[in-house]
């Protein structure tokens, strides 16, 4: 008994140093399938990937199904795999706005936006978690928002786009509709926090969404009484000071101008007349085609 005891004391132990930890982190890791070690950041990749393609196979402003829905599938599957990124869900988002503006006919996109409000609600309840919102993210101020989430650009994508959603759900809902549900009061919110964040955001995305909403929504009393064209105005003008290229931003401007303000016609006419002239960034080449060809049938319209 004395023997066998003498025995155990004499074995060695070899200490656990960090060498040889990290060395039994990578035996253990080789044991993990590769998909599970990539996992969310090859979704991620891969939807990167495919939405850098989307535009193969495009017929003027209309895009192919198959690039975007590579894109949307990996980033479902990013999203399912770790359903609190948020970067997985806004980039999902951006992917949905494409399907349903250059892809799909305008009456299923209702169907596809639906998804992409639910998509949004769960970031948004996520979003006030992480950050630990005493007060309901949309009972909250634009300034108050834009303090508790700080300038990070993830949030600020997820506005954007997550308002892009909403917005355009209530869009193929009806106007009264989605002032009704408060779609409008929510696009606000995020719009204007979304200025206050980081006006870069999508070339001008702040200031241009906050000049579109306020140029699109209609005066409903009690509802939307807070519409304010001159502020329309001010903000597309204020995009294109962040991105002077930006198409998009010259083609809201214009037609804001035309609507409301036939005084500034002829710098309207300039806007259009320069868009109809220019060659579509190859980054966005369907997006800024259809703005083009946007552009040339209203320009028609005044020559």
């Amino acid at each position: 008994m004395n023997q066998n005891h003498r025995s155990n004391r004499g074995q060695s132990k070899v200490p656990l140093t960090p060498l040889l930890f990290f060395a039994w982190v990578a035996f253990a890791m080789m044991s993990i399938p590769a998909t599970a070690l990539a996992g969310v950041s090859d979704d991620l990749s891969l939807g990167d990937r495919a939405w850098s393609q989307r535009a193969e196979g495009h017929q003027g402003s209309r895009a192919a199904a198959e690039p975007i829905q590579k894109a949307i599938n990996a980033y479902q599957s990013a999203l399912t795999a770790e359903p609190e990124n948020l970067e997985a869900r806004w980039k999902l988002l951006r992917a949905f706005h494409f399907k349903g503006e250059f892809v799909l006919e305008v009456n299923v996109r209702r169907d596809l936006f639906i998804e992409g409000r639910e998509i949004t609600r769960t970031g948004i309840l996520q979003i006030e978690q992480q950050y630990g919102l005493s007060k309901r993210l949309f009972r909250m101020k634009p300034e108050e928002l834009a303090n508790a989430v700080g300038k990070q650009a993830v949030v600020g994508e997820f506005f954007f786009w997550g308002s892009a959603n909403w917005g355009l759900w209530g869009q193929y809902s009806g106007k009264l509709i989605a002032a009704l549900t408060g779609v409008v009061n929510k696009v606000r919110l995020f719009s204007e926090t979304m200025v206050l964040m980081d006006d870069s955001i999508e070339n001008g995305g702040a200031h241009r969404l906050l000049g579109r909403f306020n140029a699109r929504v209609p005066k409903i009393p009690i509802f939307t009484g807070w519409v304010d064209r001159d502020l329309a105005i001010s903000e597309l003008r204020l995009s294109l000071k962040v991105a002077p290229n930006s198409l998009l931003s010259k083609m809201y401007l214009a037609e804001a101008l035309l609507k409301f303000r036939p005084s500034e016609k002829e710098e309207a006419l300039s806007l259009l007349q320069d868009i109809v002239n220019s060659n579509p960034d190859p980054d966005r080449l369907v997006e800024d085609t259809k703005v083009i060809e946007d552009a040339r049938i209203l320009l028609a319209k005044y020559l």
